[in-house]
């Protein structure tokens, strides 16, 4: 018999009866026991359908939209969006920057007194973002921030007169920071193409966060898929598997 188990991948199978609902042959693997079918059911919706949602998402609409547009729960397209964030989370490994910029993004997680700040480090010569820190907008979100641009080999760092960027910052001594706000250009750029892509971050908008898991796999989205690189991998993907 040519067929083998899927479990063990024994060739040594017997038949075992059919199935109740459909009729099929089932077969029954004499070295592990394991009962099965060749004719699987293929179970959940297909794979251009998630990427769809990931593409709609990246492209400004909300996930109730999404899930009306598709017919299918909000649930589910949250599920579909964290599944594909986990995949792709972008956070470049450390190399040389010589310029960074810093800034600081306001966001909240369900209702407006409820503040989350993301702090932000784009790589001037390589447009782009390498890293993030959510949290309050203090000393010590910042703080874990910077820890982890050591490994980049800063040479300057360009920022806003916010008080912790000075307090931290003069603590670098190998680096140099640079005050004004002629000089954050690309990274409040950065920050207007977040608020453009992803509906939970439009500044008048009924969209909101409702975890901080999320904020932070969307913004791993956006830099994936917006700001390192191009939401046309997903579209060709998608593309790639209705041909």
């Amino acid at each position: 018999m040519s067929h083998q188990c899927p479990r063990c991948h024994n060739t040594k199978i017997i038949k075992n009866g059919f199935g109740f609902a459909r009729g099929q042959q089932r077969f029954k693997c004499k070295h592990c026991n394991y009962q099965f079918t060749t004719d699987k059911i293929e179970r959940g919706k297909p794979m251009w359908m998630k990427l769809e949602t990931v593409i709609l998402y990246c492209s400004g609409m909300s996930m109730n939209s999404i899930a009306k547009l598709l017919n299918v729960s909000a649930q589910t397209i949250l599920n579909w969006i964290r599944a594909l964030a986990l995949e792709n989370y972008e956070k470049p490994e450390p190399c040389e920057a010589v310029v960074v910029e810093l800034d600081e993004l306001w966001h909240f997680i369900e209702f407006k007194k409820n503040k989350l700040w993301i702090w932000k480090a784009y790589d001037r010569n390589t447009n782009r973002l390498i890293d993030r820190e959510l949290g309050n907008r203090d000393s010590e979100t910042l703080k874990k921030l910077l820890i982890r641009l050591l490994k980049w080999d800063v040479t300057v760092y360009c920022t806003d007169d916010w008080k912790p960027y000075q307090e931290l910052l003069s603590q670098h001594p190998d680096a140099d920071h640079v005050i004004t706000k002629s000089e954050t250009i690309a990274i409040e750029r950065n920050n207007s193409d977040n608020r453009h892509w992803f509906a939970p971050f439009h500044r008048k908008t009924k969209v909101v966060s409702k975890s901080k898991e999320m904020v932070d796999l969307t913004m791993g989205l956006f830099a994936k898929f917006r700001e390192n690189g191009t939401i046309n991998s997903l579209i060709n993907q998608r593309l790639t598997l209705l041909s």
